[in-house]
């Protein structure tokens, strides 16, 4: 807060809040404070904003001047909002970078001349482009076209007015209002209407913008086809097939292509020179459809894979499409090649079926993985020893050392990841957990299911240290099983899991942190509960939805108890010391008198309070033997916020009862600032034995409004009934309707009504009073 002539009131600290809520933040004594921020504190204070500029200027900020004050009517508080919508953030002085997009709309949102709004938007002290730089009118196309492309990060609603505007943005901008066609001359007519609006928008359009063609949308295009995505990042590389398969489909030289690029500001582009032409043929070496399409990267490391492709699909040698590759601008080693390939080769030189695998194609650098090889080995029907052969042919040096078997259909199911014997396979690593279920599908123990991996050749084999369980059942591998994998013996046991598994069986946290023990797991979250309680995957869930990310172990605040608290259907208090069980620490330390503080009725029960209001406040305060002041600090504290505590005098034991609506000192409570019946005041005299006066004095100490004439006693219980607004004038109609409620006369009515102030017509009321209505006959 800035350093102030006298101790901040509640307006004060309001006016000096960026919203106007009393809290930080603050607005900064350095900076300037902006016109915005002024109207809309006088709004919201229900002051004059002179008033308020006053006030700022006297605590030490700077404030616009009168003249800015004075001359600002109507709507024109869109004009100063960044978003054009009259409300905060607010423009500030120094922000200058889009202001010709901010003048265009605010143009169009307050239907005048471009021209106009910038000629007014520099008397409101704020830099503008020169009024006759605008057209005459701003459209709602205008604004979509000069619009950024993302607008949901909080940065600049609108393109810069000093930057060129690039094709990229003109071409998304097309796509989004589906101004893009498959007849691509209709989009070139597009982007060159566009171009000139921008222009006549007084925006500066980028050089490639001038003549964009045809083949220009189509080479720019990621996919060739002349739609998008488009290949315009200038700090993205263009791949060097891009060029080749243009160059070939357009009958173009790849040089000129390349210098195309330039011209759009590409730079990451393939080195040159490149070749003069293309052939159909040699552009079909760049790519293949084995597993969907692919196209060979010029620095790509899985470069023998896609031989190995290309010669299935062509029947030509590897060795004479590495030539022609190296031909077009691919820097492939110089390694012996295999004479020829077959299409059972691919499977062998793609890892997709593995875990753990390096990528979907195996380099002949990369580790080829066990569970590459024994399933290799069943799906060729062969042995192992011919597939760490053949892969050798296939030039692979780093080939794992497995004792030569047949796979049985039994093994497949053992080095599936699912014990299903599908895909994907284990690769090098047997994961304790995948261990675990392999005993439990066996019947065997952990010590018996290791030697079975290893009689596969598998040697990196997870287990915990110490000793492991004699059997496990599938209870127990379920127990260690992740929505990704399986837990990992050496590393914590994550709360949420137990937490979760808990929930799942239908038992105590506890009881699974035991059970996990004695399954090897030493780091195990303690000391946990033995009691089950259904709400607690909502209370560690993320906005309280299980299935969304856990919360943290830290820092729990006092919302998420809350909001936890309406979706379990339980009291906050309940939440908060059950999440402290769990070992989660909150920012705030819970306390038996939470029950009480949080409970409709103060009594530790349910229904649960929402929100806080002065008697529900004044009712815990009884009860606890607290301060209201102390209760009010807790609320907040819990994540209910404060409410506002008046200046009363102090409080009385009535109070709890006055602010009740239906006088019983419980829920609904009278709203701050609300005014009280006639009624409600005559009930509550009658209550308290106070006077009606007495009671009106009291609400009005308490921060509500009551009217409560002078005259007004419990005798008018039936006049109010029928003439509720005391402070309004009343009719004939109530007149009567009061004397067919009470009985007096017309006369007597009117002299009462008058008495209690109430505005009647001036008429001449009969004396006589209604004769009594007979009873009914049985």
């Amino acid at each position: 807060m800035p350093n102030t002539p006298a101790p901040l009131d509640d307006h004060d600290r309001r006016i000096t809040s960026h919203e106007l809520n009393a809290r930080a933040p603050w607005l900064d004594p350095a900076q300037p404070v902006t016109l915005g921020h002024v109207l809309r504190a006088a709004a919201d204070r229900g002051r004059e904003p002179g008033a308020i500029s006053s006030r700022l200027a006297e605590l030490g900020y700077r404030v616009p001047s009168p003249e800015q004050l004075d001359t600002l009517v109507g709507n024109e508080l869109i004009l100063l909002s960044r978003h054009t919508n009259g409300h905060p953030p607010w423009l500030l002085p120094g922000d200058t970078a889009c202001l010709r997009g901010h003048v265009l709309n605010a143009a169009r949102l307050l239907d005048r001349r471009p021209a106009d709004v910038a000629a007014r938007f520099a008397e409101l002290g704020h830099p503008a482009p020169a009024p006759d730089s605008f057209p005459e009118r701003a459209q709602h196309e205008d604004c979509q076209l000069i619009s950024t492309l993302d607008t949901g990060g909080g940065g600049e609603p609108w393109i810069a007015d000093d930057t060129p505007v690039p094709l990229g943005h003109v071409l998304e901008k097309l796509r989004r209002t589906r101004r893009l066609s498959k007849d691509l001359e209709k989009t070139v007519s597009a982007i060159a209407s566009a171009r000139e609006r921008l222009t006549r928008l007084g925006y500066r359009v980028a050089p490639e913008m001038t003549e964009v063609t045809a083949d220009d949308v189509v080479l720019i295009s990621r996919e060739l086809d002349g739609d998008a995505p488009w290949l315009l990042d200038q700090d993205e590389p263009v791949p060097l097939h891009h060029v080749l398969r243009f160059a070939q489909a357009h009958e173009r030289d790849p040089n000129e292509v390349l210098a195309r690029l330039r011209r759009f500001g590409l730079h990451r582009l393939p080195e040159g020179p490149l070749v003069g032409s293309v052939s159909r043929e040699e552009a079909g070496l760049l790519g293949h459809t084995w597993g969907g399409p692919s196209w060979l990267a010029q620095d790509d490391p899985a470069w023998f894979p896609h031989l190995v492709a290309v010669a299935v699909e062509t029947g030509k040698a590897p060795a004479e499409i590495a030539d022609r590759l190296r031909a077009l601008g691919y820097p492939l080693p110089e390694q012996e090649l295999p004479p020829a390939v077959s299409e059972s080769d691919l499977a062998l030189v793609s890892g997709r079926y593995v875990l753990d695998a390096p990528g979907f194609w195996l380099s002949r650098t990369d580790i080829v993985l066990v569970g590459h090889i024994l399933h290799s080995a069943h799906a060729r029907g062969t042995d192992v020893a011919s597939v760490l052969s053949r892969l050798a042919e296939l030039g692979h040096t780093r080939l794992p050392d497995v004792p030569d078997r047949y796979v049985t259909d039994d093994d497949l199911r053992l080095i599936s990841r699912h014990g299903d014997g599908g895909t994907p396979v284990l690769g090098d690593t047997v994961p304790y957990g995948r261990l675990l279920r392999a005993a439990a599908d066996s019947g065997t123990g952990p010590r018996e299911a290791a030697d079975r991996y290893r009689e596969l050749g598998y040697t990196d084999i997870l287990l915990p240290d110490g000793p492991l369980p004699g059997s496990v059942t599938e209870r127990d591998a379920d127990l260690i099983t992740t929505d990704t994998g399986w837990l990992a013996p050496h590393e914590p046991v994550p709360l949420p899991h137990v937490v979760r598994r808990a929930h799942a069986e239908g038992t105590g946290p506890a009881a699974i942190a035991r059970r996990l023990r004695a399954l090897g797991y030493h780091d195990v979250p303690a000391p946990l509960p033995d009691t089950t309680h259904p709400g607690d995957l909502i209370m560690i869930s993320q906005n309280a939805e299980p299935g969304n990310p856990y919360i943290p172990l830290t820092g729990v605040g006092a919302r998420h108890v809350l909001r936890a608290a309406a979706v379990a259907k339980t009291g906050p208090h309940e939440v908060a010391a059950r999440l402290v069980s769990l070992g989660y620490t909150l920012e705030f330390t819970p306390h038996p008198d939470d029950a009480v503080i949080t409970s409709e009725h103060a009594d530790g029960r349910a229904p649960w309070v929402w929100r806080t209001d002065l008697g529900r406040v004044l009712l815990a305060a009884k009860v606890l033997g607290r301060t209201p002041q102390e209760i009010n600090d807790r609320c907040e504290e819990l994540g209910y916020g404060k409410c506002r505590l008046p200046d009363a005098g102090g409080f009385e034991e009535d109070d709890i009862l006055l602010l009740s609506e239906k006088l019983n000192s419980r829920k609904p409570w009278l709203s701050p600032g609300s005014t009280a019946s006639p009624q409600h005041v005559l009930r509550a005299a009658e209550a308290t034995g106070r006077s009606p006066q007495e009671i009106g004095e009291r609400l009005r100490l308490l921060g509500l409004t009551a009217h409560v004439p002078p005259a007004l006693d419990a005798r008018d219980n039936d006049l109010v009934e029928v003439v509720p607004e005391l402070h309004q004038p009343a009719g004939v109609a109530e007149v009567l309707a009061v004397v067919s409620r009470t009985g007096a006369s017309p006369a007597e009515v009117a002299a009462r009504l008058r008495e209690l102030d109430v505005e009647i017509p001036d008429l001449a009321y009969p004396t006589r009073r209604p004769a009594p209505t007979p009873p009914r006959l049985p």
